[in-house]
């Protein structure tokens, strides 16, 4: 073997050097030292730490970087595996791949449950801008009825905006909000072309699809607002009658 301090071939069985160096201790076989990496598992944990923090001090939705998370753990999992003589750490990585995709799961849910209840106060928004239109028009239809002696609403929107000005209003979707007037106690028709008091009246939005006589209809009727879907019921009720 050589000396480690000249460089000198010296038999193993020597004590000691010609330049004087001596042996401590056996040498060293030349089979490599293995040290487990525990770099890609302390990755992992690195970046959860990393995600929830953010999460707190951000904002919750970095939350979903817990996807990423999970990737580092499941490629620190997998390393772990093929060579787990090289790479250390698989109870910690598969630790924090179980939070990562737990907390990505939780948060998931919580964002369906955030976005139907967007959705719902979008179309609440949408819905009372649409009946504050229907309230302001009515407020002109009671003014119409007061000034001929409480006897009749209008006939038609012309008719009203004869004696008040008021048009029309539309609805939060932009669209013609439309006014029917009727005397429940006759059937015919006609009464639109008649001199009988008008005593009742709808106002009607097509509402979100634009289609008249669906569910999603804002109606209402004699100044209170009322699904389309009792309307409904209403009218089949009384054709029974």
């Amino acid at each position: 073997m050589l000396c480690p301090c000249c460089g000198d071939r010296i038999l193993l069985d020597e004590i000691e050097c010609g330049c004087g160096a001596r042996f401590v201790g056996a040498p060293l076989d030349e089979a490599p030292i293995k040290v487990l990496r525990l770099g890609p598992a302390i990755t992992s944990v690195a970046m959860l730490a990393l995600v929830v923090v953010a999460g707190i001090v951000v904002t919750k939705w970095f939350g979903f970087a817990g996807v990423i998370v999970a990737w580092f753990a499941w490629r620190a999992l997998k390393l772990g595996k093929r060579n787990p003589d090289w790479y250390g750490g698989r109870k910690t990585a598969a630790a924090t791949f179980a939070v990562s995709i737990a907390g990505v799961a939780i948060l998931g849910s919580y964002g369906v449950i955030r976005i139907l209840e967007v959705l719902d106060n979008y179309q609440t928004q949408e819905n009372a801008i649409t009946q504050a239109a229907m309230y302001h028009y009515c407020g002109a239809i009671e003014e119409y009825r007061r000034g001929l002696g409480g006897d009749s609403y209008p006939r038609d929107a012309q008719d009203l905006k004869r004696h008040t000005g008021e048009s029309l209003p539309v609805d939060y979707w932009e669209r013609s909000i439309r006014y029917q007037s009727s005397n429940p106690l006759l059937a015919d028709r006609s009464v639109q072309r008649t001199r009988i008091p008008i005593t009742s009246f709808e106002l009607r939005s097509a509402g979100p699809d634009g289609l008249i006589g669906t569910d999603d209809d804002i109606v209402m009727l004699d100044g209170i607002f009322i699904t389309s879907a009792e309307l409904k019921k209403q009218s089949a009720t009384q054709q029974l009658r």
